[in-house]
């Protein structure tokens, strides 16, 4: 009844909540998403109301439901982005016939699909409404990718009612481009590898911390695509014995594509490489202009091709090496294909407001160096050399034997996970 009268109140007034998502510059586009958003929650909403007629679980937990229940295991996500860290351990905790919870902010979440009786999968909301309803959430343990939980002006609070925070991460890297104080309110951290360590290690003493556990875990979302990649794989013909070179830029200002324009990529055509240029998803809808220039820029090479598919996998198998920024998806490129990649360098930011201001150096990038190189502005005009020696020098197995060094339990992760809040519910609950 409660939700049927917040419905009626909406629907008279017209007024949608906020939406914390983007909304493309286009007026009509921005629109046209609200109206989605607006009508996708009302009918999701309805669906929560017409299971609790019919005697099924409600998908749109109330807050006084997690203010006042008593939960043993909870898994927060902010939204399906991070559906590849949750659904390995989500996967092994089914198996198990473990009862446990998972609250989203996303309403297309693909955890609310799953029909279990032992998981009690539901949609918060998004915004204040859902930070509120976390920050008085009642649990034992609770898993979550999201920083800065309880941190000082921060919208979630740290609940008292909370006796164990878990942190797991949804990349690879250390903690250095995460806001400061990312992790001081979490009791336990899932880690990578062994080099967060002395990381965490190093921000406890310095702020005078209570050390965490630091628990071997692994990288979920990485075992899951390499499982993407491995049902997918398939032999690509190749057209010339020329190397293809892919260029992946991130969006907006901090994309190689904005900071350096199509010159090396023109110096590199000109070089008779096979290019593939592979924008950010988010530029499609941000700066198609910059794409639409870019394009005209390059249309006369005829070695250049532009791949903007949902699935990036098979432009990272047919390439031999990659172009990037600071995007994540060296990562991605590196550990699944053992190829090595270039980064371009960016404009330092002011970062007085991250853990790096403390950490003074990122362990990640100065990583990477060695699987590859850094490529300054100034240094552009000898980029095709500066490929053709990396090419010849990198070793796959030099790649891979850094992926093992630093990545716990690969491909196992998510059971991993699983056995750890499995025993620590056990253990709170006997306490």
């Amino acid at each position: 009844m409660k939700e049927f009268i917040y419905l009626v109140f909406v629907w008279w007034f017209f007024i949608p909540s906020t939406a914390h998502a983007y909304l493309d510059p286009g007026s009509g586009n921005a629109l046209i998403y609200m109206a989605l958003s607006f009508f996708g929650a009302i009918i999701f909403s309805l669906k929560g109301i017409f299971y609790r007629f019919i005697g099924k679980k409600n998908l749109l937990e109330d807050e006084q439901a997690l203010k006042e229940n008593q939960h043993n295991i909870v898994i927060f996500s902010e939204g399906k982005m991070y559906w590849n860290t949750f659904r390995p351990i989500v996967e092994a905790l089914l198996k198990k016939n473990v009862v446990f919870s998972y609250y989203t902010m996303d309403i297309y979440d693909p955890c609310l699909k799953i029909d279990s009786p032992n998981m009690n999968n539901c949609y918060i909301g998004n915004g204040t409404r859902a930070f509120a309803k976390i920050s008085k959430l009642k649990a034992d343990v609770v898993l979550s990718t999201t920083p800065n939980i309880g941190t000082e002006g921060y919208p979630i609070l740290r609940s008292n009612s909370i006796k164990k925070l878990v942190h797991v991460f949804h990349s690879f890297g250390d903690l250095s481009v995460y806001h400061y104080g990312s992790l001081d309110h979490y009791d336990a951290v899932m880690l990578v590898g062994e080099f967060e360590k002395p990381i965490i290690r190093k921000l406890e003493n310095l702020r005078g911390l209570p050390p965490k556990e630091l628990y071997e875990a692994g990288l979920p979302y990485l075992d899951v695509l390499e499982e993407q990649k491995n049902s997918t794989q398939k032999q690509i013909e190749k057209i010339s014995d020329k190397k293809t070179i892919l260029i992946a830029p991130s969006w907006g200002v901090k994309g190689c594509l904005y900071q350096y324009g199509s010159k090396f990529i023109s110096l590199l055509a000109q070089a008779d490489f096979n290019i593939i240029i592979r924008p950010h998803p988010h530029s499609l809808k941000v700066e198609p202009d910059l794409l639409e220039k870019t394009k005209n820029e390059l249309s006369s090479f005829k070695n250049i091709e532009w791949d903007l598919e949902i699935n990036g996998l098979p432009s990272m198998q047919r390439a031999d090496i990659l172009i990037s920024d600071t995007s994540s998806v060296r990562i991605d490129f590196l550990f699944l294909y053992q190829k090595p990649i270039i980064t371009l360098e960016m404009p330092l930011e002011d970062m007085s407001e991250f853990e790096m201001a403390d950490l003074g150096e990122s362990w990640t990038e100065e990583a990477l160096k060695k699987l590859g190189c850094n490529v300054r502005k100034d240094q552009i005009e000898e980029l095709p050399t500066i490929v053709n020696e990396i090419l010849a020098t990198k070793t796959s197995e030099e790649i891979a034997a850094f992926r093992e060094k630093n990545v716990y339990n690969r491909n196992h992760s998510g059971e991993i996970i699983a056995n750890y809040l499995i025993e620590e519910g056990q253990r709170i609950k006997l306490q």
